[in-house]
C-alpha cells in the first residue's frame, strides 16, 4: 500500500541492487540519477502496481498519529497533498538536488497551521540546530543549499 495525494493505483519502480530507493516518482528517479553521483548506478529494473491511499484515510481508519514518519522517495509532496488536518509532529526526507520538493513540502505544511522545524542530516541522530526554526528561516536554509547536505529529515511540529 503506498500513499498519495488520492486512492488509486500507481507503479512502485523497483531496483534490485538498491531496494530502498523503490519509488513511485518517475521524474525524481530520473533526475537524481542525473544530478547526483551517488545515484547515477541505480538502476529500476521492475515495478509493481500498488494500491494508493491517502494519510486522510489512514487517520480516518486508525486514528490521528502524534508522529508521522514521511520517506518515500521523492513522492513526499504527494504524500502530504493527501492530508487535510494537521498532525502534531512529522518528518519528511530531502534530498539536495531535489531541494525544491523540499519546499514544496513546505508550502503543503503551510496550508495545515503554523509549524516550527529542525533538521537531522544524513543518518545521524541529533538535530543540526539547538533551536526549531520558522518556516521562513527553513526556507532560507533551503534555498542557501542546505549547507550542502546530501539528504536527511526536516522534521515539523504543529505550533499550537
Amino acid at each position: 500500500l503506498a500513499v498519495g495525494r488520492a486512492p488509486g493505483s500507481a507503479q512502485l519502480a523497483l531496483s534490485f541492487r538498491n531496494p530502498t530507493v523503490a519509488s513511485l516518482d518517475s521524474r525524481w528517479r530520473e533526475r537524481l540519477r542525473t544530478t547526483i553521483a551517488g545515484f547515477r548506478h541505480v538502476r529500476w529494473e521492475d515495478s509493481i502496481t500498488v494500491p494508493v491511499t491517502t494519510l486522510d484515510e489512514l487517520i480516518r481508519q486508525y486514528g490521528r498519529p502524534r508522529f508521522c514518519k514521511i520517506d518515500v522517495e521523492g513522492f513526499e509532496v504527494e504524500v502530504l497533498a493527501g492530508l487535510s488536518q494537521p498532525v502534531p509532529a512529522l518528518s519528511f526526507e530531502f534530498v539536495n538536488g531535489a531541494l525544491d520538493q523540499a519546499l514544496q513540502c513546505l508550502e503543503e505544511l503551510d496550508r495545515l497551521g503554523r509549524h516550527e522545524f529542525n533538521v537531522i542530516a544524513g543518518e545521524l541522530r541529533h538535530f543540526i540546530w539547538p533551536s526549531w526554526r520558522n518556516p521562513e528561516l527553513l526556507r532560507q536554509w533551503l534555498e542557501g543549499e542546505a549547507e550542502g547536505i546530501a539528504s536527511g529529515d526536516i522534521y515539523a511540529r504543529l505550533v499550537v
